[in-house]
């Protein structure tokens, strides 16, 4: 049974809104001196932007790069505004562009990190957000994202750095402990992952992806009651995740709290009517209460919706024979080895246990 993490932690670390970047005019005779039109422009649009009137935004850095067209602020600017619109390949040619002109830019490399890793192209991604950290080696963010990275490419000592880097420069980032916590937990290090969700929730008691994940562990380690209550805690907080009351569901099913843990099956199908999992485990905790026609029900959802799922046939065929239903079980003991031959060998000392006992047509 197959526990369920959150999402890998770049969905609240990857992406920085960018730092919009104000020129600044030295006047030396504010008395005297004439703004210049095209930094003029520019603030307009800076004003415009931090108000959400984007694409109002852009025509006035337009204008400012038509009066200046070696103005790299405008087109540092001009990217972030098409990176708000999720314009990406337009903001890589503006961030582009700033950096011919300012090469020891490191937000716009950063930025263009971030377009590039929207757009999936990761060994850009990586480029960009190494460049940025050569130029702002105490910038953790940018650790936090090309950490992000790596781990998604598998490159889990390197994330490991980054984000032990990016802890390093800022020890009450909750995120970067919670990022490298998933780390951890990728590689099977489970103590250490419970380790860092815990010193992230000690700085973010609300940190409801941190106390998930944490719970996951704990059922990894087989430490039931934590997972429970951390699993509850989340719900007491955000009462419609479906994983969570899968999760906890777990928990309650490996404690024997088979009635408890239905309810939870119960609350994750009804969030996701079609989650095989949890219908497939409520039907192993009907089997276990001897509730053999709801468990055959839950088996056969799952078929119906899942019909290569070896493991699925294998327990309906053990209810099949718990009914006294023989020529079924075989069956469907037949259709689970068709899928998965390696089930048979686990499956065999179930069976005979099963036609040991005595038989009921529950």
């Amino acid at each position: 049974m197959a526990t369920r993490h959150t999402h890998f932690a770049g969905a609240r670390a990857i992406v920085r809104k960018a730092v919009l970047k104000a020129a600044l005019l030295l006047l030396l005779f504010p008395a005297l001196a004439r703004p210049d039109p095209a930094e003029e422009a520019l603030n307009e649009g800076l004003n415009l932007h931090d108000a959400g009137r984007i694409k109002e935004a852009i025509a006035l850095y337009d204008r400012a790069l038509r009066l200046n067209p070696r103005f790299a602020e405008a087109y540092y600017n001009r990217g972030n505004a098409y990176y708000d619109l999720g314009q990406n390949e337009r903001a890589i040619k503006d961030y582009g562009e700033a950096l011919k002109l300012n090469p020891k830019d490191a937000e716009a490399y950063y930025n263009r990190g971030n377009a590039y890793r929207r757009l999936g192209q990761h060994e850009r991604a990586l480029r960009d957000y190494s460049a940025a950290i050569r130029l702002a080696p105490e910038d953790p963010q940018a650790y936090i994202n090309r950490g992000g990275i790596y781990s998604a490419l598998k490159s889990y000592e390197r994330a490991l750095a980054d984000f032990s880097a990016a802890i390093r420069i800022n020890p009450k980032d909750a995120e970067a402990y919670y990022n490298r916590g998933n780390v951890y937990s990728r590689m099977g290090k489970t103590a250490d992952a419970v380790e860092d969700y815990t010193r992230a929730l000690a700085l973010n008691p609300d940190f409801l992806e941190a106390r998930h994940n944490r719970g996951v562990a704990y059922l990894e380690t087989g430490e039931m009651e934590k997972a429970i209550e951390d699993f509850s805690a989340l719900l007491r907080a955000h009462p419609e995740s479906a994983a969570a009351y899968y999760n906890r569901g777990l928990a309650r099913f490996h404690l024997g709290q088979n009635e408890q843990a239905i309810e939870d099956y119960d609350e994750a199908l009804r969030l996701n009517p079609k989650d095989t999992e949890a219908m497939y485990n409520r039907g192993l905790a009907y089997s276990r209460l001897g509730d053999y026609e709801r468990a055959a029900r839950d088996f056969t959802e799952v078929i119906v919706l899942s019909p290569r799922n070896a493991e699925a046939y294998a327990q309906r065929g053990l209810v099949r024979l718990h009914q006294a239903n023989e020529a079924a079980a075989a069956a469907d003991f037949n259709r689970a080895y068709q899928l998965d031959a390696g089930i048979k060998k686990k499956l065999q000392p179930l069976i005979e246990e099963v036609k040991s006992r005595p038989k009921t047509k529950r």
